[in-house]
């Protein structure tokens, strides 16, 4: 059952952003100079242009960096991605990310001491995508927090939760011998709704 699904794509178009930041290679930019924890820690992301109806949403960058790093992560194969920087000046950074399934490009200036905007866009080949987005650093992350939490009331958590109101018996009643695998992954998706729609 893929409830959570109907939000992966704005979580994937926050996250490439994020994890590039926190990614080790990731070249240092002088708009980020003197910016608290960067690549590290909470941060409120408020979407002002795309995102799906997302709204407001917070990221643990920590826990982006061990998905994608992490022992998880090692037995997986990573795509190789090329980062170029275009632009490096101290009011804004532009960098050029070119993976195996297409580039983007990020556009980042300075909002304030905590703050920056990120405007990322698919460039060349691939599916047109466009998002801009103000990330607020807010701490460190919550302990025990999952990676990505969103507003109750955005409009990807309404989605989910109408979608995962179904009841797991009723669900799965014509599963078979395949029923009790299929109610334990409606509970495992409706505990993820849970905790990323708080």
């Amino acid at each position: 059952m893929r409830i959570v699904a109907a939000a992966s794509a704005v979580l994937v178009s926050l996250s490439i952003g994020a994890v590039a930041m926190a990614a080790e290679d990731f070249p240092s930019m002088q708009v980020m100079s003197g910016m608290p924890n960067m690549g590290k820690g909470q941060w409120k992301i408020n979407v002002l242009e795309g995102g799906g109806g997302l709204g407001t949403a917070s990221l643990c960058f920590d826990s982006l960096a061990q998905m994608t790093r992490g022992p998880a992560a090692r037995g997986r194969q990573q795509p190789k991605c090329t980062n170029r920087v275009i632009e490096n000046t101290a009011a804004r950074g532009v960098v050029e990310s070119t993976c195996p399934d297409g580039a983007t490009r990020a556009t980042i200036t300075r909002d304030g001491a905590q703050a920056f905007v990120m405007h990322a866009e698919r460039i060349g080949a691939g599916e047109p995508f466009s998002m801009k987005a103000r990330y607020t650093y807010e701490g460190p992350c919550r302990a025990g927090g999952p990676a990505i939490t969103m507003g109750a009331d955005s409009e990807q958590c309404v989605k989910m939760r109408a979608m995962a109101g179904m009841d797991p018996a009723q669900a799965c009643a014509n599963a078979g011998a395949q029923r009790q695998m299929c109610e334990e992954q409606m509970r495992s998706s409706l505990a993820q709704i849970q905790a990323m729609c708080s």
